[in-house]
């Protein structure tokens, strides 16, 4: 079964319990498709992932937040 949400833009962001914050900005997809891109092919030129922001440190616990952008 297919997702038929509104295709829009969004900044998921990752956080890790030790202070590791990564943003990306993802294009032209519903959300679920935005938060699975972000956790599982970020790095993949498949899709229109930008890394808009980094916080690096050590990676433990992962936590994930979405919101929706308007770009223009």
């Amino acid at each position: 079964m297919q997702n038929k949400e509104e295709k829009k833009d969004w900044e998921v962001t990752l956080s890790y319990m030790k202070k590791h914050d990564d943003t990306y900005l993802i294009r032209n997809v519903n959300k679920d498709q935005a938060k699975w891109i972000v956790e599982n092919q970020n790095a993949s030129p498949n899709f229109d992932c930008t890394l808009i922001k980094e916080d690096e440190s050590d990676i433990e616990d992962e936590e994930t937040t979405i919101k929706e952008v308007i770009c223009q």
